[in-house]
């Protein structure tokens, strides 16, 4: 362990291997980290790092195809050879994400946080199961086949959209999936010139912040 970042391994229900960093905070409040497309878990170093000092067992992996991942059973490669039913699979990585976290962490409560792909992963994870908070930046209403809007409708616990106009269709998504969201807290910050995904951070560095306070308001 360096910097009190670990490195892990596990499969998925399909026996892919997934590769992530774990930052324990010795606490039940824990957090997946889902990167952007193209992207790896290092995109979250910072932000990890922070979680882990505000009191949040942090947990960033490398979706497969990415990083340090497998691609396919016993197979790495990259998720530009992917077809339909690779991306579809990719809601396995969060799922073994979570029980590895569950297992590690008896009773832990659970945020997914994801950018572009990873945002919508997030949804998608967060209607099938109701973790306490999903984040969500710059989701889109269909990225590479993987819709939101069903999953917006259904997922009821905590949700906070990040957008920028400056990258439309994302904030065009965000908007309609705020309209129609369950959720029985919602938020939608709203950025002019912020870009794209977890690149958010660098352009508006009060960004870090205002997701932690909907964590410390929601969990």
């Amino acid at each position: 362990m360096a910097n009190g970042k670990k490195i892990i391994n596990f499969q998925t229900k399909d026996g892919v291997k997934i590769t992530g960093d774990f930052l324990d905070a010795q606490s039940k409040k824990s957090v997946i980290l889902l990167h952007i497309l193209p992207g790896n878990r290092q995109d979250w170093d910072e932000f990890a790092q922070i979680l882990q000092k505000n009191g949040y067992n942090a947990l960033a992996i490398d979706e497969r195809g990415h990083g340090d991942s497998q691609a396919w059973l016993g197979e790495m490669g990259s998720w530009q050879e992917f077809v339909q039913a690779d991306y579809d699979k990719m809601i396995y990585d969060v799922e073994a994400s979570a029980d590895w976290l569950k297992n590690k962490i008896p009773e832990t409560e659970l945020a997914v946080m994801g950018g572009s792909i990873g945002a919508n992963l997030s949804l998608l994870y967060g209607a099938k199961t109701q973790p306490k908070i999903v984040v969500a930046l710059s989701p889109g209403l269909n990225y590479k086949g993987i819709k939101t809007e069903i999953a917006s409708r259904n997922f009821r616990k905590n949700l906070l959209l990040v957008a920028s106009k400056d990258d439309n269709y994302p904030f065009e998504s965000s908007q309609r999936l705020f309209e129609i969201s369950s959720a029985v807290k919602k938020e939608f910050i709203k950025y002019e010139d912020a870009g794209h995904g977890t690149r958010m951070f660098v352009s508006e560095p009060e960004l870090k912040q205002r997701i932690l306070d909907f964590l410390a308001n929601n969990f």
